[in-house]
């Protein structure tokens, strides 16, 4: 099929795969509740020790795992994929807001000096988008709730605490913040089911777990064979905290 296609094209669609993949934001499954032990008589439960080095990854996993999650988050991705003979240049910021069960994501993609924008709203039983400044189409939930669902979780990459090592008390933008490191590569299924994978993953967490800043490296194959590198930065807040979302007017 590439054969029949423009180089270009073809990169372009491949870069289009990447940067949709990485559109929302997400949460992370909680890992399974090990069954508490019987008690053989009465008497105070001994204290659990925590383990320094699991203990801000765990609140991490928790509060992606909030019911109702909300939080703000900005995304910048920047990407290069590259053929046989060519290569092109992806930079994508991606904002979204998530309160509960309705979400807003704004998307603007750069490729090839075009610029392209793409709006989604969700709230109650209905999804609106568009792109550009075109007008809004509506449409029922039904159809996006399994997509909107995997593309939240995607957002945070680490589905196993105990890829994160502790790294220690950092300053970030004079904020004291908890940071966390991948000790090893992982492999990471993205919104559209693709697989990439994380080459190193750092975050930056509150004492609560709460996330605030992650940057990572990721590599993959993506359509048509192209390989693709890059870096991206994600920025989260307000978490727990008020966002109201509603439906637009065209």
């Amino acid at each position: 099929m590439l054969g029949h296609m423009p180089r270009r094209d073809a990169l372009g669609r491949g870069a289009f795969v990447v940067t949709v993949a990485l559109v929302l934001a997400a949460c992370a499954a909680k890992g399974p509740t090990p069954p508490p032990q019987p008690i053989l008589r009465p008497g105070p439960t001994p204290a659990k020790s925590v383990d320094p080095e699991a203990k801000y990854a765990d609140a991490m996993m928790a509060k992606f795992a909030s019911d109702p999650l909300v939080m703000h988050v900005v995304q910048t991705t920047k990407l290069t994929a590259t053929g046989d003979v060519d290569s092109l240049k992806i930079a994508d910021t991606t904002t979204v807001d998530i309160s509960d069960r309705n979400v807003k994501i704004h998307m603007m993609t750069k490729v090839a000096g075009k610029t392209e924008k793409v709006d989604i709203v969700v709230v109650g039983t209905s999804v609106y988008a568009r792109v550009g400044n075109s007008r809004w189409t509506k449409q029922p939930r039904g159809a996006w709730d399994q997509p909107i669902a995997d593309a939240i979780k995607s957002i945070n990459p680490i589905r196993d605490a105990t890829v994160l090592t502790y790294v220690g008390v950092e300053t970030v933008d004079k904020r004291k913040l908890h940071h966390l490191t991948a000790a090893r590569k992982f492999q990471w299924v993205m919104a559209d089911g693709q697989r990439g994978t994380y080459e190193k993953f750092d975050i930056w967490v509150e004492e609560d777990g709460t996330p605030v800043l992650s940057k990572g490296k990721i590599s993959m194959i993506g359509a048509y064979g192209i390989e693709i590198k890059g870096t991206d930065e994600t920025r989260f807040s307000k978490f727990g905290g008020k966002i109201k979302i509603t439906a637009p007017k065209n």
